[in-house]
């Protein structure tokens, strides 16, 4: 609904401008001509009427084109969400700009095409029935008018969505490149400047195709204003050599002419409304394309006894054989040096990756894949460009209290405003603050287990000894798995794993 209210406001305010212009144009002739009883006061009443209609006609698009796009957004990013329920996407570049550019760039498409392309359409044909209607000179040119704005906008389209599809190709193998360059930045220092600068990619082709856009509309703006006013200098010879008898004096003449005179300015917002389209197509064209792998799921499993592993393993790691077990309830450490693969057998334990030897489950094997149910935690929580409530309840309903509540316990007391907004253009939480906000999201689960990669990474002497009082605390109803190479004076744990580095 509120997507054809901001189309009928876009109309509106397009239209009241139209009127202003042509109710002005008529005002401006009809005071060269007019006896000296002419009411001056009725034009200027209406011209001032018309010109609040389309001042408050275009803040109520804006405010009604905002509230449509942010609910478009959010109903597009949770069918994402949808999607992506038991899939992944490998690459996090990938799955930043689907989750903030693309949904953002389709649903801005009614803000930012759709009404304009409307409203000039609209105030195409109004036009020229009304002055086919009202029998004003040279009427019928309003719709040679409109024939070359079809045409313009029709080449316009096709050319913009062609040049559209080329970037999205490009701006992939570019944000393939970069990762690649970024994955190998811990080894830049070996490496001379020359060597550093050859291996960067170039954006050159992604900027040559952007501005071959840009430049494409503004050329087809030129060539449809300058089209207008050779309509308009055909209309001035026309009626000065041919039409001028018993008319000349009519203010009416004005009319049509500053109408196409003026057409770049009340018909230009549809040419400049194409970017808007292109990376409406850009972004479902990535959308569609998204390189999503679905995870095996496997339901949960009863745990009332023990965990235990035997020569248990990812399969990234092949000769990783850990042999343990775990009650049902308590602190577990995992340890070890950079890359002995803490990380993969947390991820392994959890299902998120497939594993070699055996799992057990109170004597039982659960099936291959995801175990629903198992939280695993990474070590770089993904934080959502979205509020803070939101990055919390990830779809969930949480009472304010509940949510301040566990805020307050991992030591986020300072957020204390739930609908404050967090990533670009508001505010950036800290990686110490990541963490922390991952173990509320996971505070508020109620999962039998927990497998926390990394937990005190980042924290200083105070929250760390919080988080670990937290989680001692939970451990009493839950199994906590913890992988990592700080190790808290204070963390009591029932035992702990010291993995070896991998050969």
């Amino acid at each position: 609904m509120k997507a054809f209210i901001t189309v009928l406001l876009a109309v509106l305010h397009g239209g009241a401008g139209l009127a202003i212009l042509m109710v002005s144009s008529w005002f401006i002739a009809a005071c060269a001509v007019a006896p000296v009883n002419f009411n001056y006061m009725l034009p200027a009443v209406v011209i001032r009427a018309l010109a609040l209609l389309r001042i408050g006609s275009g803040y109520a698009h804006m405010w009604v084109g905002h509230k449509h796009l942010l609910q478009l957004t959010s109903l597009l990013r949770v069918q994402l969400f949808e999607r992506l329920f038991a899939a992944q996407i490998r690459q996090r570049s990938e799955e930043v700009e689907a989750l903030a550019s693309h949904t953002e760039a389709i649903a801005a498409v009614w803000v930012g095409w759709v009404s304009q392309q409307a409203s000039a359409l609209l105030m195409l044909m109004v036009s020229a029935v009304t002055l086919l209607v009202l029998d004003f000179p040279f009427a019928g040119w309003t719709i040679a008018l409109g024939v070359i704005w079809l045409m313009i906008m029709a080449v316009l389209c096709m050319q913009g969505l062609t040049l559209a599809k080329v970037q999205v190709l490009q701006e992939h193998n570019f944000r393939e490149q970069s990762d690649v360059v970024l994955r190998s930045v811990a080894i830049w220092h070996l490496k001379t400047v020359q060597e550093q600068l050859a291996q960067l990619p170039s954006a050159q082709t992604l900027w040559q195709t952007e501005t071959s856009q840009q430049r494409l509309t503004l050329q087809s703006m030129w060539v449809f204003q300058g089209l207008a006013w050779a309509l308009m200098l055909m209309i001035i010879y026309l009626a000065i050599h041919t039409q001028l008898e018993g008319d000349g004096g009519n203010p009416l003449l004005l009319v049509v002419p500053m109408l196409l005179l003026s057409a770049g300015d009340w018909l230009g917002r549809s040419f400049n409304g194409q970017p808007a389209l292109n990376r409406y197509v850009q972004g479902k064209q990535a959308l569609k394309t998204l390189p999503v792998e679905p995870l095996q799921l496997t339901d949960a499993v009863p745990l009332s006894d023990t965990l235990k592993l035997t020569d248990f393993g990812s399969v990234n790691l092949p000769e990783q054989k850990v042999t343990a077990e775990f009650d049902v309830c308590g602190l577990y450490l995992v340890g070890g040096p950079s890359g002995a693969g803490k990380s993969q057998l947390l991820q392994a334990i959890s299902g998120l990756v497939a594993s070699h030897g055996q799992r057990l489950c109170d004597d039982e094997a659960p099936g291959e894949g995801l175990i629903e149910g198992w939280l695993y935690l990474e070590q770089q929580p993904v934080i959502l460009a979205a509020t803070l409530r939101h990055n919390l309840t990830l779809g969930r309903d949480f009472s304010a209290t509940q949510l301040n509540d566990v805020l307050s316990k991992v030591g986020l007391a300072q957020l204390n405003d739930l609908g404050e907004w967090l990533g670009p253009g508001g505010r950036v939480l800290s990686g110490g603050e990541r963490k922390r906000l991952g173990i509320a999201r996971a505070m508020l689960i109620h999962s039998p287990v927990w497998l926390l990669d990394e937990p005190f990474e980042g924290l200083d002497g105070a929250a760390v000894s919080q988080l670990v009082s937290l989680l001692q605390q939970d451990a009493a109803t839950r199994l906590i798995i913890i992988a990592s190479h700080v190790y808290p004076a204070e963390l009591q744990c029932k035992d702990t794993l010291i993995l070896s580095p991998v050969s």
